[in-house]
């Protein structure tokens, strides 16, 4: 396979992980509110749980990757975030589904973290394919499932979560198939040790992006439902709204190609996070068609730049046996961030009676790490 073939194939790890897996869930979330009668703060659980198998995941990465190796637990969280994915359909019972949605977040830090680390032996635009892959889920989900609901109802959504862990089979097996002709870039014997100090504008700002950018992806098609006329409106609207943010996904590495080549400060990163808080901000200004389509292009054409930036940053200021465990630890600290940002946007909410408030809060904190990650320096 050409480098770019299995920069694609691989990135099949992207659109399970994040694409089907994490932002999937914001699609089917409402009807799963409708049918399970569940309020903000429930929702937001059922994320904010995911994003603890995710950082937990993240946790041990950071111990086992030098010893497995990133190839290996790459496949190993390929393998369980889609049974995990397709477990979410076999049952109603909300523990049962707290449970599977914390595996497919622990399953899905292996195949993001080691994901980015293995496409970064490729190289740096690699890196960028490698997180837009994410758009192929959205892009996916987006054109069938509204449509589902308004056909089905509410009730149908365990065949949402079926179908899509059908799809995430195939894509699953083509990023096995890619990771495996990737060589290894972890090694026991190497020294996994890095100026962890002088990356702090990075790391505190990837923190706070987990904080933010969440509670968008969870709870804006929520949003868009309370402001659509009818099931019909909101259909169309989601659609158009989750096709949007995966063809602005896929788009990216050819819009942000020039910045993220062989920078090594915070530069990309931080005007990634301007884009994504403008995205994330534009409804709460103008709530209609226009506002909100307006901010699925600049969300999608920016969500993922940011993961992409980290692990560029990574990249090109650390030596190659230090990419895994900087790469884990970056991640355990996004990772905690995005487990507090559902639930706290969702009680944020249900105290204000307006989902628009807890969104109004998640856009200052995209603004706040975009400031913090601009003040990152190239590491000496």
């Amino acid at each position: 396979m050409r480098p770019t073939a299995v920069a694609w194939a691989l990135s099949g790890g992207s659109a399970v992980a994040v694409g089907f897996a994490r932002f999937g869930y914001a699609l089917i979330l409402p009807a799963m509110q409708t049918d399970l009668q569940l309020n903000y703060a429930q929702a937001g659980w059922l994320n904010t749980v995911n994003s603890l198998g995710y950082l937990l995941g993240a946790l041990l990465v950071i111990y086992f990757v030098a010893g497995l190796g990133n190839r290996r637990l790459f496949m190993w969280g390929m393998v369980l975030t889609t049974l995990s994915v397709l477990a979410c359909g076999l049952t109603r019972d909300f523990l049962w589904l707290s449970v599977f949605r914390f595996l497919a977040g622990f399953g899905g830090a292996g195949t993001f973290i080691c994901g980015g680390v293995l496409a970064g032996v490729i190289g740096t635009r690699a890196i960028v394919v490698f997180f837009s892959g994410g758009g192929l889920g959205m892009l996916l989900t987006g054109a069938v499932l509204p449509w589902l609901f308004e056909l089905q109802g509410p009730a149908s959504w365990p065949v949402a979560w079926l179908a899509t862990g059908i799809i995430c089979i195939p894509l699953s097996i083509a990023a096995i198939s890619a990771a495996r002709t990737i060589a290894e870039p972890s090694s026991a014997q190497s020294s996994a040790r890095w100026p962890w100090r002088k990356c702090m504008p990075v790391l505190v700002s990837y923190f706070i992006f987990g904080l933010g950018y969440i509670a968008y992806m969870t709870f804006m098609v929520a949003w868009v439902k309370h402001h659509a006329a009818d099931n019909t409106r909101l259909a169309i609207t989601t659609s158009v709204m989750w096709g949007v943010l995966g063809v602005m996904t896929l788009l990216a590495p050819l819009l942000w190609a020039r910045l993220f080549d062989g920078r090594q400060d915070g530069r990309p990163m931080g005007s990634a996070l301007i884009v994504l808080t403008m995205g994330a901000a534009l409804p709460l200004i103008l709530p209609d068609l226009v506002g909100i389509w307006l901010s699925a292009m600049l969300v999608g054409g920016s969500v993922f730049m940011v993961p992409s930036a980290v692990t560029g940053f990574v990249k090109s200021n650390l030596a190659r046996p230090a990419w895994g465990n900087a790469m884990a630890i970056a991640t355990s600290l996004f990772a905690m961030g995005q487990t507090i940002g559902p639930a706290a946007c969702g009680w944020i909410s249900d105290r204000a009676g307006s989902l628009s408030v807890g969104l109004a809060v998640s856009a200052a904190m995209l603004l706040l790490s975009g400031a913090l990650a601009l003040l990152q320096k190239p590491v000496a």
